[in-house]
């Protein structure tokens, strides 16, 4: 993969001391600290990982972020975003895939390995948000979770949200079989674009399913600016020497973090 790949026209490739990571400008427009992590120097930020500790360190201290802020939900797939306002354990924040808080300081993290990771900002009531979303996530529609509790939990404006995909498997990469087709035709039919996030396979019965686009749908019907969703562009098998992936790894696959910080 060429290296300009990882600099395009929605993020920034960074280069620090010992971790590599992207930037959505977006978000750098509006002064917001964030990070979206790559391989490279012996990073993983998986839950039982020796060196997860020390990549945390890492990534801290190349963004002057306080160890002690990190709040770390326990990810398991499903829609459950909780609200905070003060630092909570990981043991607490179990059954839970993203974090909102209008609080400085508290920096919320997530991790992935192919899922999708949204980092969201609304410059206007300053509030954050981190959400993960697998397939199963996007199936329960866990990202209109996120977006409805800021609006009815912080007042947001949808039109005002700005929300930033890092790196995932794409449609190119994420295939299914009849079985999990049927269950997204049975929940996003009502899109009446079924056909654009799903196409047959080169196997058979197997089919492409574009969980990005999904996405990008829910956000608008929810009143987000199409000029607001901003996508990183980049699927992590296809780019898998700079990204980890899942499916590319195998059981022992390391993870990459997602953070964002209200300053």
């Amino acid at each position: 993969m060429k290296d300009n790949v990882l600099d395009n026209e929605n993020i920034l490739h960074v280069k620090g001391n010992g971790i590599e990571y992207i930037k959505f400008k977006k978000l750098l427009e509006h002064g917001v600290t964030h990070a979206y992590t790559l391989k490279g120097g012996n990073i993983d930020f998986s839950g039982d990982a020796i060196n997860e500790k020390s990549s945390y360190k890492k990534l801290c201290d190349e963004l002057k972020l306080k160890e002690s802020s990190l709040v770390k939900p326990y990810q398991t797939h499903s829609s459950n975003i909780r609200c905070i306002n003060r630092f909570v354990e990981r043991e607490d924040l179990k059954d839970v895939d993203g974090l909102i808080t209008d609080k400085k300081d508290i920096v919320i993290t997530t991790k992935n390995a192919d899922c999708i990771l949204f980092l969201i900002y609304d410059p206007l009531k300053k509030v954050i948000a981190n959400v993960h979303s697998g397939w199963k996530g996007t199936f329960k529609k866990i990202i209109e979770v996120a977006v409805v509790k800021m609006i009815t939990n912080y007042k947001s404006n949808p039109e005002d949200i700005i929300c930033c995909i890092c790196p995932s498997i794409r449609k190119c990469h994420f295939e299914v079989d009849e079985e999990v087709k049927k269950l997204c035709e049975n929940i996003f039919g009502f899109i009446k674009q079924t056909e654009k996030f799903i196409e047959s396979g080169e196997g058979k019965q197997k089919y492409m399913i574009d969980t990005v686009l999904i996405n990008k749908i829910l956000l608008l019907n929810l009143g987000l600016k199409e000029e607001n969703i901003i996508d990183s562009g980049l699927c992590s098998v296809c780019n898998s020497d700079k990204l980890h992936s899942a499916r590319v790894e195998g059981e022992n696959y390391k993870r990459a973090t997602g953070i964002i910080v209200l300053n």
